[in-house]
């Protein structure tokens, strides 16, 4: 057996050769691997070595490849949000009675001014301005995914694919008010009267529910990695992302994407094919927009001022000229991940052909 693998050497260091040929050596060095062909006689020939010594090159290469890819999965709890939301808006239109003659006779007229007369069929529009206020505080899970290559030689991670769910166990209420400035007004049906200042008079209304708050990324984001311990790193990242935030106000669905980036600050653990990320840390975000986005028409029953007690059933007619968003919140993230698999390994392809040909000459 000894002498049927007595020649033919093929000789491995950082880069591989055949038969006379020196191989190259690196400055750093690399361990020399030596594996022995048949002879001549009952080879595979200097084409199969040739393709032997390409498929272990490649697979040196690949084993020495410092950067892994992991499929994260955020995991929720302990990955959450707590703090406090702002939103507000700002529109300008009309509001009217939702009297009508024949289907509502009995329903709310108005009538712009205080004083003077106000005939038994009038139902005018009143030009106002209206802007609503949401501010509370939330408390919700984080789910979602994202890829992420760690490399440690290099002191890097790079984040894509990111997609967190800030409203992992369902949407969140919050207190809302309005503000409404413009013309004074009066009402009947019933008999009242508005009368708005400069600065708009603001009145409670009930609450708006969130339904969305997603953070989706848009472009690669890169770290630093620090270690601080074997496997293990700190690590800081920016990543751009777009927040989507939708609504539903008074029964009129509102959604906004705002885009903003995100810090990352925390510790990544490696462990073979699993690694985990955990992070914590405060994500403050201010910033108005101006869609200018005419809203379908909507009835709602505003409270009346003088005198108070009752209900004015109002039509409103309005553009939304502003949207403001304000984030302080506290963010929590635990994400476990699974690294992601090579394509098979040309070594031990080029192994099972030198087995193949062992067999058949044995």
């Amino acid at each position: 057996m000894a002498n049927k693998w007595s020649r033919g050497a093929l000789f491995l260091r950082c880069t591989l050769t055949v038969g006379r040929q020196q191989a190259q050596r690196s400055p750093g060095g690399c361990p020399t691997v030596r594996f022995y062909l048949p002879s001549e006689s009952e080879s595979l020939g200097m084409k199969g070595a040739r393709l032997l010594s390409a498929m272990f090159a490649g697979a040196i290469v690949a084993g020495t490849a410092s950067a892994q890819l992991y499929d994260f999965s955020v995991v929720a709890p302990p990955s959450g949000v707590s703090g406090n939301l702002a939103l507000s808006a700002r529109t300008q239109g009309t509001l009217v009675g939702n009297y009508d003659p024949n289907t509502n006779p009995t329903g709310t007229r108005t009538k712009p001014g205080i004083f003077g007369s106000f005939g038994p069929t009038e139902n005018v529009p009143v030009n106002v301005s209206i802007g609503a206020s949401v501010d509370g505080a939330i408390n919700r899970n984080a789910s979602g995914a994202f890829r992420a290559t760690i490399s440690g030689s290099t002191g890097t991670i790079v984040f894509e694919n990111l997609s967190l769910n800030l409203l992992a166990n369902g949407a969140v209420s919050l207190p809302v008010s309005i503000t409404i400035a413009g013309e004074s007004f009066r009402t009947r049906n019933p008999d009242s009267v508005y009368i708005l200042p400069a600065q708009g008079v603001t009145i409670p209304i009930g609450s708006i529910t969130l339904t969305q708050l997603e953070a989706v990324q848009t472009s690669v984001g890169a770290g630093v990695l620090t270690p601080i311990a074997p496997n293990q790193f700190q690590f800081t990242a920016a990543i751009s992302v777009d927040l989507a935030i939708a609504a539903n106000l008074l029964g009129t669905p509102l959604s906004q994407t705002v885009p903003f980036v995100l810090p990352l600050q925390g510790t990544v653990v490696v462990s073979g094919v699993n690694a985990l990320i955990t992070a914590a840390q405060p994500v403050n975000f201010a910033q108005t927009f101006n869609p200018n986005l005419d809203l379908p028409p909507f009835e709602f029953g505003l409270p009346t001022i003088l005198p108070p007690g009752q209900t004015a059933n109002l039509i409103f007619d309005l553009t939304l000229e502003e949207v403001g968003v304000n984030l302080d919140l506290d963010l929590t993230l635990r994400a476990e991940g699974l690294l992601v698999p090579e394509p098979a390994s040309v070594l031990g392809v080029g192994v099972g052909l030198v087995a193949l040909a062992w067999r058949r000459r044995t």
